[in-house]
């Protein structure tokens, strides 16, 4: 035993050694405030070094320093485990599994007048909740900490509440759990020779504050828990307030009893904290979420743990997932309830509703789809020789489209389908298929009257073809970070069957059209008529522009909308363009993929900037604007696991080509400007 701890003393020194030895001097963080009877105790560190002081409590005003969060040492509370059930409150406000990133989450506040522009409480009656996750990754934690500390007095002062609730990530660092601690905090650790945890240890003013904070809150029946409610956890017959209890009394700074089988549930992957079993379609079925809610007196369970792209309604409204990736830094959600109405909030303020517990369906077939678990799987019937065979004709045929719900029931649909695509029909054995289903139809399942679906199959069943439809998704996915109001797509794992007999499987995406793109984005579509480039919004216009240079596409006319759409957004006063269909790019690089014979390059890969007249002026704008992005770029690249490893690797070092050429720019400005 002596030993092994003398291991983990060599291991924490050598820690703090590298810690040091690379942190740069402008390093902030803390402040960290313990009670010593009747006086406090604050470390703290400013420019790299580290300070401590120790006041008497009673004459104690305000810890300021710059740079450092600003707090008030006269509302320093004792930690108490609140209520944990409330009724008829007015409107709630819910985010999830913020990790560190303060500034978006300020951003996210500010926008939706939950606080001004100074961070302080503007939403009177109403009720913030945080639903866990803090902790880790990001680099904000301690000033994150401090704010809702502050703001929760604020909001108590106003008649509203903040409730800070504990994830599994809390649990983790407050239970000596650093694995995904940010690498700055090791730099604290080092200069104080204290492990990380022990910062939040009894009598420290932010561990006692978090060891209180519930792991179940009701709010209007609404039941909010950081991972899930697992069937295995009813069988435990515990109310809210008795988990609550338990996780202050025996999970948090203790050293968990693992032979206590009760305890070893409620932390595990099938307790409150841990739980994903939602977002397995085979794990929980639709009957199993009603049965839970009955059973806990709840009308909805918002969840946060499982990221996904962004806030989304499940098993017919009555789960909410509300983990929307702040983590990564580049967006941020909320969830808005009022009037029993559940909406996603952006950082914009703008609201978008969504299915809750009391609608019935208010989503489109395609938004129905694509907020669905990843990779969903459907299933096709139809002819596929005939539609093969007569795919130039682009004729409709019977076909049937049944969908796995995550309740693992099926939802059938009876339609039609045709080949579509230029060339893709031509040269495919699988070529895009759109569906048609009859409006009425649609409506008596309680879709809104969307009748179209766009699907892209890989051309071929090489392995090759799977990998260059990943490519030409992510495109899709990328575009939305550069152009912000591009067009969706969504992977969906396929099976084809014809005459009762399982022909092919593969993954294929969903591309959301134009209907669909208006509907969500309350926009007018250019059914006719020509337009010039020049008439279009130069700023969306240019990004678009670019981003077809950066990933090698020509294959795209403004004039003719050859794969382009041309949408009036109201918040716009002009046109915009979306791009899509980017099988020709040189990215993609598909075996058929020619530039056209009018241009001036002999492979799609060559970069060739189409000829818009672009000048001086914005040349340096965009310029500068897509390298403040570039780590953006990136880092959905980063994000997109289905490419594999290797693609990734390729895939960054195209970008980083495409970069490479903007740091210097006067090597491409002749080619680009007045042409």
């Amino acid at each position: 035993m002596h030993l092994l701890r003398r291991v983990v003393l060599i291991c924490w020194a050598m820690l703090f050694t590298v810690a040091v030895s690379g942190q740069k001097q402008s390093y902030y963080d803390g402040p960290y405030i313990y009670q010593e009877e009747d006086s406090l105790l604050i470390q703290w560190v400013a420019k790299g070094a580290a300070y401590d002081t120790m006041l008497l409590r009673s004459s104690a005003t305000f810890f300021d320093v710059d740079a450092l969060p600003k707090v008030d040492l006269q509302k320093l509370r004792p930690a108490a485990l609140a209520s944990a059930t409330y009724t008829d409150v007015d409107e709630v406000f819910a985010v999830s599994d913020i990790h560190g990133q303060y500034d978006l989450f300020r951003s996210l506040l500010k926008a939706n007048k939950i606080t001004d522009e100074d961070g302080k409480w503007t939403y009177d009656s109403g009720h913030l909740v945080i639903v866990g996750d803090n902790f880790d990754r990001g680099d904000g934690v301690i000033e994150l900490l401090w704010f809702l500390y502050d703001l929760q007095q604020q909001a108590e002062d106003a008649g509203g509440m903040v409730h800070v609730m504990l994830g599994n990530h809390e649990v983790m660092v407050l239970n000596n759990d650093l694995r995904y601690l940010h690498k700055k905090y090791y730099y604290t650790s080092a200069l104080f020779k204290t492990r990380y945890d022990q910062f939040f240890r009894k009598g420290s003013i932010l561990g006692d504050w978090l060891s209180s904070h519930p792991v179940l809150l009701s709010i209007n029946k609404n039941l909010f828990v950081h991972g899930g409610i697992s069937t295995a956890f009813l069988g435990l017959n515990q109310s809210i307030d008795q988990v609550n209890q338990t996780f202050v009394d025996h999970l948090i700074r203790k050293d968990l009893n693992t032979q206590n089988e009760e305890l070893s549930l409620l932390s595990l992957t099938e307790g409150p904290l841990w739980y994903r079993g939602y977002f397995d379609s085979t794990a929980v079925r639709q009957a199993d979420m009603d049965m839970i809610l009955d059973k806990l007196n709840q009308s909805a369970i918002i969840v946060g743990h499982t990221s996904l792209k962004t806030i989304s309604s499940l098993y017919e409204g009555k789960v909410i997932a509300v983990d929307c990736s702040i983590k990564l830094g580049l967006d941020a959600q909320g969830l808005k309830i009022k009037n029993k109405r559940y909406y996603v909030a952006d950082t914009k303020g703008k609201k978008k509703r969504i299915q809750g517990p009391y609608d019935k369906a208010i989503v489109s077939l395609y938004n129905y789809l694509y907020h669905l678990p990843e990779r969903a799987n459907i299933t096709i019937e139809t002819d596929i020789r005939n539609l093969i065979r007569t795919s130039s004709k682009e004729e409709y045929q019977p076909a049937n489209l049944m969908v796995v719900r995550p309740d693992s029931s099926i939802l059938t649909l009876e339609g039609r389908a045709r080949a579509r695509g230029n060339i893709r029909k031509k040269v495919c054995r699988y070529p895009p298929v759109k569906f048609d289903f009859s409006k009425s139809y649609l409506d008596s399942l309680g879709f809104v009257k969307n009748d179209k679906l766009k699907l892209v199959f890989p051309c071929s069943t090489q392995k090759d073809a799977q990998l260059k439809l990943y490519k030409e998704f992510f495109l899709y996915e990328l575009y939305n970070v550069i152009g912000t109001n591009g067009l969706r797509a969504k992977l969906l794992d396929i099976t084809i069957n014809y005459e009762g007999e399982e022909k092919n499987n593969f993954t294929g995406f969903l591309v959301e059209d134009e209907e669909e793109y208006a509907l969500r984005k309350n926009a007018r579509v250019l059914e006719n008529g020509k337009i010039r480039a020049s008439s279009l919004d130069r700023s969306s216009f240019l990004k678009m522009l670019f981003f077809q240079y950066m990933i090698c596409n020509t294959d795209w006319d403004i004039a003719s909308k050859h794969n382009v759409e041309l949408v009036k957004l109201p918040e716009e006063d002009k046109l915009i363009a979306l791009p899509y269909d980017f099988d020709y790019s040189g990215y993609v690089d598909q075996h058929y993929a020619v530039p056209h014979e009018s241009l001036p390059i002999e492979d799609v890969k060559e970069r060739y900037f189409m000829p818009y007249k672009v000048s001086e002026g914005e040349f340096n704008a965009i310029i500068k604007y897509y390298l403040s992005i570039e780590k953006e770029v990136y880092a959905v690249v980063d994000q997109a696991d289905y490419l594999g490893e290797r693609e990734q690797k390729q895939s960054r070092r195209f970008f980083k080509d495409f970069f490479d050429l903007l740091r210097y720019p006067n090597r491409i400005k002749g080619d680009i400007i007045n042409r």
